[in-house]
C-alpha cells in the first residue's frame, strides 16, 4: 500500500516537473525570441526592413492573418505599417477600448466585431476573428500593436502575454524610424543650409563685382559731366551737362538701393553709433528736396520741433537715408499742393525716440496697395513704375533700416487726398548734449601740391586728371600697384590716390607695401584714399583695414575728392584710418 503511494506521489511529481519544464522551454523560448528579434533590428536604418523583420518575428511566433501598427495622430489613431498596405492610413477614433489598451496592458478578443472602435473605422473593416491588442510606444505617444485572425478564439491568454513582450520590438522599430526621419531631416536642413549660404555669397560675389562693373563707366558719366558743368557753357550746353550728371546720379542711386537691400537680406548692413546733430544733418535733405518741390511747383514746409534739437548717438548717414526716401516718394507722387515735414523727438529713460513725419497732398492709395508698399520691388501698382520709375525699393530699405534703429515706419493715406508716412528710430543723447560746432570751412587748395594716381583704367586716369588740374595738382600716374610702388618713395608725395581692382599687383597689396617701406624708413606715413567703384561696406573696411586713410566711391563727385584730399593732407592725416567719403 505504501508502495503503491509513492508510485502516484512521484508521477505527480513527474507531471509537475514537466509541466514547470515547458513553461520555463516557452519562457526561454520567448525569451529567445525577443533577443532574436533585438539582434535582427541591429545594423539596420530603414525603417521599412526593420518593420518587415518585425512581422516576420511575429508571424513565427502567432499565427495571425493581419498585422496593424497604430500610432496616435490627433485626437485618434491611424494605421502607420501593416502586413497587407491597403490598410496603412486607416483611421479610428480615440477613446475607449483602444485608449485603455495604448495606455495600460495587452487585451484579448475572441471576436473583433464586438469592439467598438472597429465600427467607426474609416478605410478598414474588421476581420471576423480573434484578435490580440498591445501597448506601444510610438514618437508621438501612446499606439498600439493589433494582430488579428478569421479563426474566432484563437488566442490565449499566454499568446497576448507572449505578444505584449514583443511589442518592444514594434517600439524599437518606431524609435528607429524617428531617428531616420531626424537624421534625414537634419541631413536636409544642412543641405539646404549650405545651399543657401553658397548661394548667398554667389549673390554678394556678383553683386559686387556688377557693382564694381557698373561705378566704372559711371565714374565717366557723371564725374566728366560735373567737370563739364564747371566750365564755361552756353545756358543749353549747361542743361545738357546737369541732365547728364542728374541721370548718373539716378543710376547711383539705384544702384545703391540694390546693394543696400542685398546687405539687409545678407545681415551684413552694420547701424553705425556715432554723435552727430540731428537739425545740420537732415537740412542737407531738407534744402535738397524744397528745391525739387520748387521745381514742380509744390510747396514745402519743415519744421523741428526744440526737443529734437542737439547731438545724437547714432547712424547720420542711414537717418538722412529714411528722410531721403520720403521725401522723395512725397515729392515724385504729388503733382498739386505741397509737402510737409515735421521732426519730433520724446525723450525717454535711457534714449529718445525721433519721428519723422512727412505728409503730401498727392495721389494718395487704398489700404490693399499700402500692404504692398513694403514689399521688395513692389510700387502702389503697375502704372507708377511706368509712369514715375524707380527700383520699389526705398520703402522696403527705409523700414528695415527704421528696425535696426528700433523703430518702424507706419502710414496713412487716402486716395486723391494725400498721404503721411512717419518713421521713428531711438537714439541716446549725446553726453555731452550740445550742439555740434559748426561745418569746418572748405579747405583751400596747395597748387604744389604732389600727388601719386595709381590706376589701370584709362578713362579713369584722365577723369582723376581732369579733377586734379582743378587744383593744379602736381600728378605722376602708375597703371598698376607694382608700377605705384616703383614709383613711391617716403616724403615724395603729399597723397596718393589707389585704385583697388588692378593687374600684376592689387591695390590693397601695394597700401600694405607702401606702410611697410614707411615704417622701415620711421618715415611719418602719407594720406592714401582708396579711390575704387568697390563701394560695399566689407570694401570700405577692408581698404582702411589695409592701411588706407579714407574711401572714396565711384562715380567720383569731384568737389567732394577735392575736399577730401586736402582736408587729409591739411590735417597732416596718414595712417589713421578715416572714412568712406562717398
Amino acid at each position: 500500500m505504501m508502495l503503491d503511494l509513492d508510485k502516484e506521489q512521484l508521477r505527480e511529481a513527474l507531471a509537475s516537473a514537466k509541466q514547470i519544464e515547458a513553461s520555463l522551454r516557452e519562457r526561454l523560448r520567448e525569451q529567445d525570441l525577443v533577443l532574436s528579434g533585438l539582434e535582427a533590428l541591429q545594423g539596420e536604418e530603414d525603417p521599412a526592413v526593420l518593420q518587415a523583420r518585425v512581422f516576420d518575428l511575429l508571424s513565427r511566433s502567432v499565427a495571425f492573418n493581419l498585422a496593424l501598427v497604430l500610432e496616435p495622430e490627433g485626437e485618434g489613431f491611424v494605421c502607420t505599417a501593416a502586413t497587407d498596405q491597403a490598410a496603412v492610413g486607416a483611421r479610428w477614433p480615440g477613446g475607449g477600448f483602444f485608449s485603455r489598451v495604448a495606455h495600460g496592458r495587452a487585451a484579448v478578443t475572441p471576436d473583433n466585431r464586438r469592439v467598438p472602435e472597429w465600427g467607426q473605422c474609416d478605410g478598414l473593416s474588421p476581420l471576423p476573428g480573434a484578435g490580440i491588442y498591445a501597448p506601444i510606444l510610438a514618437a508621438s505617444g501612446p499606439g498600439l500593436l493589433v494582430l488579428c485572425s478569421h479563426q474566432p478564439g484563437a488566442y490565449s491568454a499566454r499568446d497576448g502575454a507572449l505578444v505584449s513582450r514583443l511589442s518592444l520590438l514594434v517600439s524599437q522599430t518606431l524609435a528607429a524610424a524617428q531617428r531616420r526621419r531626424l537624421s534625414d531631416a537634419a541631413r536636409s536642413a544642412d543641405i539646404a543650409r549650405k545651399a543657401a549660404v553658397e548661394a548667398s555669397e554667389a549673390k554678394s560675389r556678383f553683386l559686387a563685382n556688377m557693382s564694381h562693373e557698373i561705378r566704372t563707366p559711371l565714374n565717366g558719366v557723371t564725374a566728366v559731366a560735373d567737370l563739364l558743368a564747371m566750365t564755361e557753357l552756353a545756358p543749353r550746353q549747361q542743361e545738357m551737362a546737369q541732365l547728364i550728371a542728374q541721370s548718373g546720379r539716378m543710376l547711383e542711386r539705384l544702384l545703391n538701393d540694390v546693394l543696400d537691400f542685398a546687405k539687409i537680406e545678407a545681415g551684413q548692413l552694420d547701424i553705425e553709433r556715432e554723435p552727430f546733430d540731428l537739425g545740420p544733418a537732415l537740412h542737407a535733405m531738407i534744402d535738397l528736396f524744397a528745391a525739387k518741390a520748387d521745381a514742380k511747383g509744390l510747396g514745402f514746409r519743415a519744421h523741428i520741433d526744440p526737443n529734437a534739437a542737439g547731438v545724437f548717438e547714432g547712424d547720420s548717414l542711414r537717418v538722412r537715408q529714411i528722410l531721403g526716401n520720403l521725401l522723395s516718394n512725397a515729392v515724385k507722387f504729388t503733382e498739386a499742393g505741397e509737402v510737409a515735414l515735421h521732426v519730433s523727438a520724446e525723450d525717454g529713460p535711457e534714449d529718445a525716440l525721433i519721428t519723422l513725419r512727412v505728409t503730401d497732398t498727392g495721389c494718395g492709395f487704398t489700404p490693399e496697395r499700402g500692404a504692398r508698399l513694403f514689399d521688395r520691388f513692389e510700387q502702389g501698382d503697375d502704372s507708377i513704375t511706368r509712369q514715375f520709375g524707380g527700383t520699389g525699393l526705398g520703402l522696403a530699405i527705409s523700414r528695415s533700416l527704421a528696425e535696426m534703429m528700433d523703430g518702424a515706419i507706419t502710414w496713412r493715406s487716402t486716395p486723391g487726398q494725400g498721404s503721411t508716412f512717419e518713421a521713428t528710430f531711438r537714439a541716446r543723447r549725446a553726453p555731452d548734449a550740445g550742439r555740434a560746432g559748426p561745418e569746418p570751412a572748405a579747405p583751400r587748395h596747395d597748387p604744389d601740391l604732389k600727388v601719386l594716381v595709381v590706376e589701370d583704367n584709362p578713362n579713369n586716369r584722365r577723369i582723376v586728371a581732369m579733377i586734379l588740374e582743378l587744383v593744379q595738382a602736381q600728378a605722376t600716374y602708375a597703371e598698376n600697384g607694382q608700377e605705384g610702388l616703383d614709383a613711391f618713395a617716403p616724403g615724395r608725395f603729399d597723397i596718393v590716390l589707389m585704385d583697388l581692382q588692378m593687374p600684376v599687383l592689387d591695390g590693397l597689396s601695394a597700401i600694405r607695401r607702401i606702410r611697410a617701406l614707411e615704417r622701415v624708413a620711421a618715415a611719418p606715413p602719407v594720406p592714401i584714399i582708396a579711390l575704387s567703384a568697390n563701394a560695399m561696406t566689407h570694401h570700405v573696411a577692408e581698404s582702411l583695414a589695409a592701411g588706407a586713410t579714407a574711401h572714396v566711391a565711384k562715380p567720383i563727385l569731384p568737389a567732394r575728392l577735392i575736399q577730401t584730399m586736402v582736408g587729409l593732407v591739411q590735417d597732416g592725416a596718414g595712417h589713421r584710418p578715416a572714412q568712406a567719403a562717398g
